[in-house]
């Protein structure tokens, strides 16, 4: 074989002219996951790094280093500064992508392989220091899909101790609580609830409007009205939010923990704990803001408002447009009397009917009565009592009575006293390993009597209460009342009776007045 080498054509000028070299655009990434000193440390020690290492490389150009500070690795949701160099990535702005390892890029394996070969296609390289990979090299993939799975195993186990650890602490009766999110508490230096005095009056405020009769809704357009803000220092209220503030089970004093858990430690997914996995209720944890018996009137409020339904049979929820509202009944069939823009002949008008008569006219005559008949009916059952002052403080004096009699604290103590006892002998039957099921039913059947004595104490209280406000309010009045106030049929008037040739006024106080139309 004769081989004949064909020498290069001489150039002119070759010696004195440089070929210009485009250099590789290369651009860094760094995380750390938490925020002690420690890692704080770390992250500026990565960032330097990489801009020393990249600068010193004549034919490399610092991009940027893209670094997010204290953000899970195991999704890519919500990591700023990774999605932003992605996007450079996709506008052509990168060539090349150094990081320290893969857990500091992705601790899921899907994320990790999803970007890495979105990366590839794009021809950029993603090179990891301390496994030393580079991501287009023919074994990178494999090498990757292996590293990737074991960090996966890490973040897993990680998550699985931290579970361990939240559920050691709540086995304890120790609360967390985010007191940022939480209205009306703070914590002390030993991670204890203390009461907030400020945001403490708006709790108050809340639970004082929804048992005088207002909605959700309502009392949050109130607040806002006001220019209270949130627990998160926001202007905007939210029903739904007033509504978990009247269910939260902290403002008695007790906590109830795990009401929700997680479902997927990757995409950190939590959902409502419907006796999946264990909870524990905490009685007298901290000083309460609401008394125990005003908070169970208010979840006997609650439930009674969802059961309410429309004259079909359908749910409807609770309505307060209107004073009136859910407390007008029929004297003839007992149903409720229902707000209507009523036109007879051409005159348009604002009255109040029995459904009954709504659904079916034959069923029954009761007469329709206009709302402003009802208003001035209700001053005149005000400035009746204002005007025979002595007569119904005499009356309301007996009834407060009465009420302070029927207590009965006895038997609220005879319950405590049985529970513990029951407690007592579930931990001495566990112990020796013997069939503790009566016991248990027992213990929940007691449960169910103390919660109904709770809510009887309740009542009780708050009837006495009423009786008291009447009679600081017939008191306080030096005249009679001339102006209907809705707020005023919200806090004293229970039931309003249509007859058919009166009004009966009954008053939460017990109080009755009968005023003739």
């Amino acid at each position: 074989m004769n081989i004949i080498k064909i020498p290069a054509r001489p150039q002119k000028g070759s010696n004195s002219a440089k070929v210009e070299v485009k250099k590789l655009r290369v651009a860094a990434y760094c995380r750390v996951s938490t925020d002690n000193e420690e890692q704080a440390t770390s992250y500026e020690a990565q960032i330097a790094h990489y801009t020393e290492f990249i600068n010193k490389n004549p034919e490399w150009e610092l991009v940027g280093v893209y670094a997010d500070d204290g953000i899970s690795a195991t999704s890519t949701k919500g990591r700023e500064q990774f999605h932003a160099m992605i996007e450079d990535c996709k506008a052509g702005k990168i060539d090349m992508i150094f990081t320290k390892s893969i857990s500091r890029f992705a601790r899921n394996t899907v994320d990790c392989l999803n970007y890495i070969r979105m990366l590839k296609d794009m021809n950029i390289p993603v090179f990891f220091e301390k496994e030393s990979i580079n991501t287009m090299d023919s074994k990178g993939e494999v090498l990757l899909t292996i590293m990737a799975s074991l960090a996966q195993q890490e973040s897993e186990s990680l998550s699985q101790n931290v579970k361990i650890g939240v559920q050691y602490r709540f086995q304890q009766g120790k609360v967390m609580v985010n007191t940022r999110c939480f209205l009306g508490y703070d914590k002390d230096e030993n991670g204890h609830l203390i009461i907030n005095p400020e945001q403490a009056e708006v709790v108050k405020r809340i639970f004082r409007e929804y048992l005088e009769g207002k909605s959700c809704k309502k009392i949050a357009q109130g607040l806002e009205r006001d220019g209270i803000l949130t627990s998160r220092g926001k202007t905007k209220w939210y029903d739904t939010s007033i509504r978990l503030i009247l269910e939260n089970e902290k403002y008695m004093g007790d906590a109830l923990l795990q009401k929700t858990y997680t479902i997927d430690y990757l995409q950190k997914k939590r959902v409502k704990n419907t006796g999946i996995v264990p909870q524990y209720y905490i009685e007298g944890d901290h000083e309460p803001i609401i008394p125990k018996e005003l908070f169970l009137m208010v979840q006997e409020e609650i439930a009674r408002r969802a059961a309410l339904q429309d004259w079909f049979g359908r749910k409807t929820g609770f309505s307060a447009n209107h004073a009136f509202s859910q407390i007008v009944f029929c004297a003839n069939c007992g149903e409720q009397f229902r707000r209507i823009h009523w036109n007879n002949r051409g005159k348009k008008s604002i009255v109040w009917r029995c459904i009954t008569r709504l659904k079916e006219k034959d069923k029954c005559r009761a007469r329709t009565v206009n709302e402003e008949t009802l208003k001035a009916a209700f001053l005149n059952a005000l400035n009746e009592m204002i005007g025979d002052s002595d007569v119904y403080l005499n009356r309301l004096k007996e009834n407060l009575e009465l009420a302070l009699n029927a207590a009965n604290p006895m038997t609220a103590e005879a319950l405590s006293a049985r529970m513990s006892e029951l407690q007592q002998e579930l931990i001495n039957r566990t112990k020796q390993r013997e069939n503790y099921d009566d016991v248990t039913e027992e213990i929940l059947h007691l449960r169910e009597l103390q919660e109904q004595k709770g809510m009887d104490d309740a009542t009780q209280l708050e009837h006495t209460k009423r009786i008291q406000e009447l009679q600081t309010f017939i008191s306080s009045q030096p005249s009679e009342i001339t102006e209907f106030d809705e707020t005023l049929v919200k806090k004293l008037l229970e039931k309003i009776t249509v007859h058919d040739d009166f009004l009966e006024f009954r008053f939460k106080s017990g109080v009755t007045i009968s005023i003739e139309m």
